[in-house]
């Protein structure tokens, strides 16, 4: 008894510690640093039943375990499809749509940073193969419609899951789309009124058009993942990084030889991260999102 009562003593003291020596690290803990934290994973399987039985719409986060430069470790996609899908889904639960969010999907195609030590990638067979499964698995629930919200632009990427969403509405008879913002239906030579995807607004940049890019592990990215998992972004060591100062006509040599265009793997410039305004860009980012969700769930209103 005294051994038990010494125990919970010495947890009270480390909680007591660590609320004054850093505040912040108890609400750390508490949201967590896991990929499963608000998504199916852990609810139980009575409320997933009740969910679906309610009309429950799921988003399907996917992304990919790719390196990030020396300043972020190689899971920031995944992490940021994950939090773009937090994010939308309490936007919409806010509107009264039952959500919910599906365990992360990161076993994707890198075909232009595979070249690193530390990023996985897998053959277009095996991505279509698993997604397909999982869209079964949600079918077989009774779950009716699912949102793909991806955080990858890899060309083998995309165009997999292009092909796996548009065979899945036919072959596993589930209303699955891919969401994507209004520019990146032209990137990607899509007319915007296609049956598989749903395209929201993009928040405005409020810059003109840069000449150099800021495509991977730059400005961008490293803000909102600073904004959302400091933790997992070294400031000090972004701060002394130098732009690339690549341009358009490097990219084709990128995604040929990404290690030797960018040897420490980030293209753009990493220090001119603006972590409130990425964060505020990223908010609004995810309530479009949500508003082109409602949009093709209430098509009338």
């Amino acid at each position: 008894m005294k051994k038990t009562i010494k125990i919970l003593f010495f947890g009270i003291m480390i909680s007591l510690v660590l609320t004054l020596i850093a505040p912040d690290a108890l609400s750390s803990i508490e949201e967590g640093y896991s990929i499963f934290h608000e998504t199916m994973a852990d609810m139980t399987w009575q409320e997933v039943e009740k969910a679906a039985k309610e009309g429950a719409i799921i988003l399907l986060p996917t992304a990919v375990i790719e390196e990030h430069g020396p300043h972020m470790g190689c899971g920031v996609d995944i992490y940021l499809a994950y939090q773009t899908c937090k994010l939308t889904r309490r936007e919409l639960e806010s509107r009264g749509i039952k959500t919910l969010i599906a365990p992360p999907f990161y076993w994707g195609i890198n075909r232009t940073t595979h070249v690193f030590p530390g990023t996985f990638t897998v053959r277009p067979e095996t991505m279509k193969a698993l997604l397909e499964d999982i869209l079964r698995s949600l079918k077989s629930w009774d779950f009716k419609h699912v949102y793909n919200i991806n955080w990858h632009y890899d060309g083998g990427h995309i165009s997999t899951l292009f092909q796996t969403i548009r065979n899945a509405q036919e072959a596993v008879g589930i209303n699955t789309y891919f969401v994507l913002s209004d520019e990146d239906v032209h990137r990607f030579g899509l007319k915007g009124d296609e049956p598989f995807i749903v395209v929201h607004k993009s928040p405005p940049g409020g810059e003109e058009p840069q000449e150099y890019l800021d495509l991977h592990a730059g400005g961008g990215e490293t803000g909102i993942m600073a904004a959302h998992f400091p933790d997992q972004v070294d400031m000090e060591l972004t701060r002394r990084l130098k732009p690339t100062q690549l341009t358009y006509r490097d990219v084709g040599k990128w995604v040929k030889n990404a290690k030797e265009v960018t040897p420490l793997g980030y293209f753009g410039d990493p220090a001119s991260s603006n972590i409130e305004e990425s964060k505020e860009y990223h908010e609004v980012f995810c309530k479009m999102i949500a508003d082109a969700i409602e949009k093709k769930l209430k098509p009338n209103r």
